[in-house]
């Protein structure tokens, strides 16, 4: 169990806890000697790390890469900003701690969300709609659904964001639904927002810690392909859909980001596609947001440019 964070490191500091592995490279000192360079990182935030001993350095240089998880014994010290001197660095298996310990991660309870997504699916009372769902929704798949990222970038790009991402768009989709839903399936609304973004469980490495994209991710099409070909054949795992209903989820999930350009494979067509492609980015756009304000401002009440957007965000005072 982790136990000592990058942001409460103080210099003097013995430190004795798990660490992410950001950066490795062997340099050398003044005198010729190689030694250790290290960017060490958790969910707080990253620190660096050198190893001094030259024979420990080189063997570490050979055995620790980018992406492992360490267990490290160091002192900290002060030289332009922290940085932990390590003496024993071993590597760990990643089954043996929580990988969003070392990554980005929801500032809301995952098991809180999980909770609330499993009240979600049980909103869905058409009946092959709901035995898709039981079928796809299982405890061990809910567990990895739990701890994904969303994204790498732009929007909920962090560990239990593909969840509290899915579960802000069922809930701008219910709230269509009783403004303007006289005309709306609500069922196949829902469940195409449950499982409209299910792709990213395979579109992004949910192991590494950077959320890396797969080459199944880069050369397939993406999530909007992955989820597609996932969902269609989970269909035919319960016999499939009846009538148009499997047409339609199916266009769902290739219809939800609206436009080709911004990676839809078509462009919605039905009620139910547009009202998901606005719920799905509804809530994208304002987690953008968020999280540019979060960064931190620049110039007064101006948050910095941020290219994504194409805008800087102005952040009045609190009232």
């Amino acid at each position: 169990m982790k136990t000592q964070w990058v942001k409460t490191l103080q210099p003097g500091a013995e430190v004795a806890t798990y660490f992410g592995i950001f950066d490795v490279s062997l340099a050398k000192t003044k005198s010729g000697a190689n030694f250790l360079k290290l960017l060490l990182g958790d969910r707080t935030g990253k620190v660096e790390g050198r190893v001094w001993d030259p024979a420990l350095a080189e063997d570490l240089y050979r055995s620790i890469s980018p992406g492992d998880i360490v267990i490290i014994h160091g002192v900290v010290t002060e030289f332009n900003g922290l940085q932990i001197n390590l003496e024993t660095c071993t590597r760990v298996k990643k089954e043996e701690v929580d990988l969003n310990d070392f990554r980005p991660v929801t500032e809301k309870d995952i098991p809180q969300m999980l909770r609330q997504f499993t009240l979600e699916l049980e909103k869905v009372s058409t009946p092959p709609l709901k035995a898709l769902l039981k079928n796809i929704f299982t405890p061990d798949f809910l567990d990895g659904f739990g701890r994904a990222t969303a994204a790498r970038t732009i929007h909920h790009a962090y560990g239990g964001g593909l969840l509290e991402h899915t579960l802000e768009v069922l809930a701008y989709c219910e709230q269509v639904c009783r403004v303007q839903g006289e005309m709306i399936d609500r069922d196949l609304l829902l469940t195409g927002a449950c499982l409209h973004d299910i792709g990213k469980l395979w579109e992004y490495d949910q192991e590494a810690l950077t959320f890396r994209r797969t080459e199944a991710g880069r050369l397939l099409g993406g999530h909007v392909i992955l989820g597609h070909d996932f969902v269609r054949d989970r269909i035919a795992q319960i016999g499939g859909l009846p009538g148009r209903l499997e047409l339609h989820l199916r266009h769902l999930i290739l219809s939800h980001h609206g436009q080709k350009e911004w990676g839809a494979v078509e462009e919605p067509h039905t009620l139910e596609a547009v009202a998901l492609h606005h719920a799905d980015l509804m809530s994208a756009r304002l987690n953008q947001v968020e999280q540019v304000i979060k960064a931190g401002r620049r110039e007064g009440h101006w948050t910095g440019y941020d290219r994504h957007l194409g805008r800087s965000i102005y952040v009045p005072e609190s009232p």
